[in-house]
């Protein structure tokens, strides 16, 4: 087991609750759940939750991690790409939105690593100049998979990938692997270097990377998968060793 002081220490911002709760009632709390902190954890890395902040604090924060890991949650503002808001658009956090976004410009300007799930692909690929389907059921015309699997569990893969490309996913994923689907929002237009990876059955982007600046996002939820799919882990363990 390494030391804590050899251990990467990587920085993962929270979610929080935006409104009252039977559990907490008005006392908002910032969080992350537990699943996230299993993957980094497993891969003998040390998680730093960063609680939402000041955008302005971007530097300190990436200073005190060695990489970055975005979660998932709400949607993110149809204003990072120039559009007003549709009308199946989600709930969204401009708090989080903004802070996310200076931390992965912050983190590419330090060179340091950057993983994306889910949302946290969306909002690397907002940060960097792309744009997002606000809801692919009514926006992208060839739909066919179904991307929001719920009420199907979590921890369950629902439809496969097709590689673009020889990237990192190849270390642990093939054309015949499955993965968890639980987002209706997309990439419509890749950000600024970033490559394509990997594509459902219909299209949709679910994997991208820029190996020069060590960025990597995929749209599915593999600290979920974790619960039932150990093999899951391989994405976390490839990550912590970039």
């Amino acid at each position: 087991m390494q030391s804590e002081a050899t251990m990467k220490k990587i920085g993962i911002p929270s979610n929080n609750l935006l409104h009252p709760n039977s559990h907490f009632g008005t006392n908002y709390v910032d969080y992350i759940q537990k699943n996230y902190i299993d993957g980094i954890t497993n891969a003998h890395a040390l998680p730093i939750v960063l609680p939402i902040g000041d955008p302005k604090l971007a530097k300190n924060y990436i200073d005190s991690v060695d990489a970055l890991v975005l979660a998932g949650g709400q949607d993110v503002s149809p204003f990072y790409f120039g559009e007003d808001p549709q009308i199946n658009l989600h709930e969204t956090d401009t708090d989080r939105d903004a802070f996310e976004v200076a931390l992965v410009l912050e983190a590419i300007k330090q060179e340091k690593p950057i993983l994306g799930i889910c949302r946290g692909l969306q909002i690397i690929n907002v940060a960097l100049g792309g744009t997002l389907y606000q809801d692919v059921k009514s926006q992208y015309q060839d739909l066919t998979v179904r991307h929001n699997q719920y009420p199907t569990k979590w921890y369950t893969p629902t439809h496969r990938l097709i590689l673009k490309r020889v990237s990192w996913l190849q270390n642990f994923l093939d054309d015949q692997s499955l993965v968890n689907s639980f987002h209706h929002q997309a990439v419509k237009k890749l950000g600024d270097g970033l490559q394509l990876d990997a594509v459902s059955t219909d299209n949709v982007v679910e994997a991208f990377s820029d190996e020069a600046r060590r960025i990597y996002a995929v749209q599915w939820h593999p600290e979920m998968l974790l619960m039932k799919h150990p093999e899951a882990q391989k994405l976390f363990d490839a990550f912590v060793q970039k």
